[in-house]
């Protein structure tokens, strides 16, 4: 380690810690986005056109204020910043200084006056309450295994992922699923009790998916190994689960148009040497993967070529096999 202290010229860089004393996140959400808001109000996007108003500002139960936007954005005010001015975080803590005449300079014994503002009201806004999904375990049948290895996943890579095959699910203690060979169901386990549900077989716009997971839960960051130099950051479980049978680490967020926190994409960044950012080959998977390589700028983006009538891994090796599925990931990464 380099001892900096003697350095006349160093200055330790500004953190959120330094920010968040001189001025608040209600203060930086209205002067980023011009006006003064109501918590919980819907108001058009800062982000997109949108007919019909679709973004809110709420408080957590945790007491953190933050954003939602219908399109997948969602964050703090300092991941507003970072959207709306194109920004890495560090810039965007010397752009929010710079804007909001903060007179930060970076240094640890900087003290200047906390800001008050009269005009915000105090009253909190919690997450709506969970809707409750449960489902009742069985066995994985023939069809089950069948479904699941075309992808290259085995009932041990399954398990590793608390992925299990739903005889029935309840929402609210409803049941609205049952089990067939006409119905597959298989059902996510995820961390606080949120559960994913998929079938397969079920038509778009049918319950095909059905979820009370937040668009903070990132998909196979539990089942990281930490053990590759390599992380690849991907678009749903089936590609996780895929990615693993071939040794490789990755994550999925919710959607490929969710946001994923700044703060766990340094620390990822830290502790792998080289991400790879394998998004659908489609318009939202390209956008997706744009809008996170401004967040990671030294990720690599690949995509499964078009012309192999794939847009994911898991697809891929489905259509042509795990072997050149293998060749393919070689090629790209």
């Amino acid at each position: 380690m380099y001892n900096l202290e003697n350095v006349e010229e160093y200055k330790p860089s500004l953190t959120k810690k330094d920010i968040l004393d001189v001025t608040s996140e209600e203060e930086i959400f209205r002067h980023y986005l011009g006006f003064d808001f109501k918590l919980g109000k819907m108001y058009h996007s800062p982000f997109r056109k949108d007919k019909n108003p679709s973004f809110n500002i709420y408080y957590t139960s945790k007491g953190e204020m933050r954003f939602k936007d219908f399109n997948g954005y969602q964050g703090s005010c300092f991941d507003l910043v970072m959207l709306i001015t194109g920004s890495i975080f560090n810039t965007a803590l010397n752009v929010i200084n710079s804007d909001m005449n903060l007179g930060l300079s970076g240094a640890d014994n900087v003290t200047t006056t906390k800001i008050e503002y009269k005009c915000f009201k105090n009253e909190v806004i919690k997450e709506k309450k969970d809707t409750l999904i449960q489902f009742k375990p069985q066995h994985f049948t023939e069809d089950d295994l069948k479904y699941w290895s075309q992808f290259n996943i085995g009932i041990d890579i399954l398990k590793q992922y608390n992925i299990f095959s739903g005889k029935y699910v309840f929402v609210n203690k409803k049941l609205i699923f049952r089990y067939s060979k006409n119905n597959p169901i298989y059902c996510y386990k995820l961390k606080n009790n949120k559960v994913k549900v998929y079938r397969p077989k079920a038509k778009k716009g049918n319950y095909k998916w059905l979820s009370n997971a937040t668009n903070n839960e990132l998909q196979g960051f539990s089942q990281l190994t930490q053990e590759t130099e390599m992380l690849v950051i991907t678009k749903s479980m089936k590609d996780v689960m895929c990615l693993r049978s071939f040794n490789i680490d990755s994550i999925a967020p919710q959607a490929e148009t969710n946001y994923i926190d700044y703060e766990i994409l340094q620390l990822l960044d830290q502790q792998y040497g080289k991400i790879i950012i394998l998004y659908d080959n489609d318009d939202a998977g390209i956008k997706g993967a744009k809008e996170l390589e401004k967040m990671l700028p030294h990720a690599k983006i690949v995509y499964i070529p078009k012309n192999t009538n794939c847009k994911d891994i898991s697809e891929y090796v489905s259509m042509y096999g795990s072997e050149n599925g293998k060749k393919l990931l070689i090629k790209l990464i």
